[in-house]
């Protein structure tokens, strides 16, 4: 009974694998679709722009965060102090905290600890910023929303930095990736800072940005630790979570809220709403491109998932049936 049970569950997990895989070869097709739809919706806005600014213009400016006060000088004064602690709360975390927390002894010799940790810091950092942008929202708190904003730029700035004096970045990420992730956090602080720091879309936009990283990140570190004990049908469900998660949010959430803070950004900023319209595209463009780098290196994780699952359920059976 309990053998029949455990091979429904398994059939029906791997079905929804099946379809997460199929979902996952479609998704860089839908992020292409997407960054089209993104632009196209932004140049409708430019040519065909609203009359009705009175309500813009009691808005412009009202947001002002204490810290930079609307001046670039004295944001970027923010920036380089967010990079100088970053470069050292970051290598901190990846080689002092975590180490103590999940332990080196567990792991094969030839696994890749330093790429492990610094996915574990770096999975920490996005929580981090999550919640700040989350308190932000809730608070109205445009000092936090501007420092978290300006967080994502200082540590891709630091990244690369790393990439180029090291020859090995933060992750072990090559550096089209890091630069396609710098190119999103750097239109993104300067649009939603400067162009629109009143817009709860773009809030919400960047709180988005960083959970669905945070738990894909998350969800593949765990899939790693020996010390988890996972079976391997949880290793599939987990997987199919974090395809499903990441779908929902860096194509179907994004796309959204990209075409509410296109819209928040023709009305609250109609002096410069051009040059944050293409600002926030840039950034949109290089989220997709970021959909479409990642996406099949989940799709293939999956994939070898569902492989290993059926693998284990034809032994379990032959198993069963020889007893």
């Amino acid at each position: 009974m309990a053998i029949t049970s455990l091979r429904r569950i398994r059939a029906k997990t791997v079905r929804s694998a099946v379809a997460s895989v199929a979902l996952g070869e479609r998704l860089p097709n839908a992020a292409y679709v997407a960054t089209g739809a993104l632009l196209l919706f932004s140049l409708s806005l430019i040519l065909f722009p609203s009359q009705d600014s009175s309500a813009s213009r009691e808005l412009a400016g009202k947001a002002t965060c204490k810290v930079c006060h609307g001046r670039a000088l004295l944001g970027l004064r923010s920036f380089v102090l967010l990079l100088f602690t970053l470069s050292g709360v970051m290598p901190w975390l990846k080689n002092k905290i975590i180490p103590q927390i999940v332990d080196r002894k567990q792991f094969e010799a030839s696994f890749n600890l330093d790429k492990y940790y610094g996915f574990a810091a770096q999975i920490l950092y996005h929580f981090v910023l999550s919640g700040c942008f989350a308190t932000a929202i809730y608070t109205s708190d445009n000092t936090l929303y501007h420092l978290a904003t300006l967080a994502e730029p200082a540590y891709c700035t630091f990244d690369i930095l790393l990439l180029l004096f090291t020859g090995v970045s933060f992750t072990h990420w090559q550096l089209k990736p890091l630069l396609v992730h710098h190119t999103i956090s750097c239109a993104c602080c300067h649009a939603l800072m400067y162009g629109i720091p009143e817009s709860m879309y773009g809030k919400l936009l960047q709180l988005v940005f960083h959970l669905s990283s945070g738990f894909c990140l998350g969800i593949a570190n765990l899939l790693q630790t020996p010390s988890l004990k996972l079976s391997t049908l949880q290793r599939l469900w987990l997987q199919v979570v974090s395809m499903m998660f990441w779908a929902a949010t860096r194509v179907g959430l994004v796309f959204l809220l990209g075409i509410c803070t296109l819209m928040d950004a023709a009305r609250i900023h109609p002096a410069q709403y051009r040059q944050v319209m293409v600002e926030l595209n840039a950034a949109a463009i290089g989220s997709f491109a970021f959909v479409v780098i990642k996406t099949p290196i989940i799709t293939r994780a999956l994939q070898e998932a569902i492989q290993e699952s059926l693998g284990k359920g034809r032994r379990v059976t032959r198993v069963h049936e020889r007893s």
